[in-house]
């Protein structure tokens, strides 16, 4: 079943090989700059785009349309070791979250609504593999779950957790069109800009398709229409009930199943600073979630010739 569940991503990491022989070779820094984009990192920069380090802070508050608002504080420290491989650490603190508490006894619990200050979620582990061809470029995210993120509260997945994501896109001037193909056990570790309100353990696909457009002032808009497909049981870990009973411990593939679509537009202020708007809305779940957020550089990305 192991080898039935990965050859896919097998397949897809063949291809990479395949693309790494008619990579177009990089020396200087704005050449750099072009590499493909991790999906759903955040604004260009974060993952540094010349080798060495960097650190980021971004600042976030969304809205959801069944848990009320939230703000989250996201810490990464990422490396580029080479034009490659690179990796960075993403440790989320929410720093005010809706949640519902359980509370009396296991014949007659209770479950009151409570906002939690400065709580964890899990802690991602990221390692990326890049490639620029000349016919598409590819990128390979392999991501590890830490259990740092409370699963009573729906903020984390209660153990160890994993993903695989493999991003191909092919740059047209002023749009570059993208396509996922993903495989992991939690969707704590998908990596998504947009918060949801629940965590599910258990083996999913994921599937997204779309692009971004380069607009004036180096702004980008990105638009995706997305699948999360379970292929075996599921738990579901939510801070929400939406009025009802919360659901901490029913298994089932169905319910962790979601599709819709999300986009996001990241305006820099400066060098260092992005303004970013998010929007997602699932379709399955009808749920709809908008938020903003301030991500802060402190090494900002090189420009291009001419820009």
């Amino acid at each position: 079943m192991f080898n039935d569940r990965f050859a896919p991503i097998a397949l897809l990491c063949l291809s990479s090989s395949l693309l790494s022989a008619q990579a177009i070779p990089v020396q200087t820094a704005a050449a750099i700059s072009e590499a493909t984009s991790v999906s759903d990192a955040g604004p260009a920069g974060i993952i540094p785009l010349v080798k060495g380090p960097n650190l980021s802070l971004t600042t976030s508050s969304q809205h959801d349309s069944t848990n009320g608002w939230s703000s989250v504080l996201s810490p990464d420290f990422a490396w580029r070791f080479d034009r490659h491989f690179s990796a960075d650490v993403d440790a989320p603190i929410y720093a005010s979250v809706n949640v519902v508490v359980t509370g009396g006894t296991k014949a007659k619990p209770t479950y009151t609504s409570a906002t939690k200050h400065f709580v964890m979620g899990d802690t991602l582990l990221n390692g990326h593999y890049e490639v620029e061809a000349s016919v598409l470029s590819y990128n390979l995210t392999g991501t590890l779950g830490l259990p740092s993120g409370s699963k009573s509260d729906g903020l984390g997945s209660g153990q160890v957790t994993y993903s695989f994501n493999n991003h191909f896109e092919k740059n047209f001037e002023f749009f570059t069109p993208d396509i996922e193909l993903g495989i992991g056990d939690s969707s704590a570790t998908q990596g998504a800009r947009i918060r949801k309100s629940y965590t599910t353990v258990g083996t999913l696909a994921y599937f997204q398709a779309g692009g971004a457009f380069d607009l004036p002032l180096h702004s980008t808009f990105e638009a995706d229409a997305y699948e999360s497909l379970p292929i075996s049981g599921q738990t579901l870990y939510s801070t929400t009930g939406k009025g009802k009973k919360k659901v901490t411990t029913a298994t089932s593939s169905g319910i962790a199943e979601d599709n819709g679509f999300t986009t996001s537009l990241d305006i820099p202020l400066s060098g260092h600073v992005t303004l970013s708007g998010l929007y997602n809305r699932s379709l399955r779940s009808h749920i709809d979630t908008a938020g903003f957020s301030l991500t802060f550089l402190m090494k900002a990305p090189p420009r291009e010739p001419g820009h």
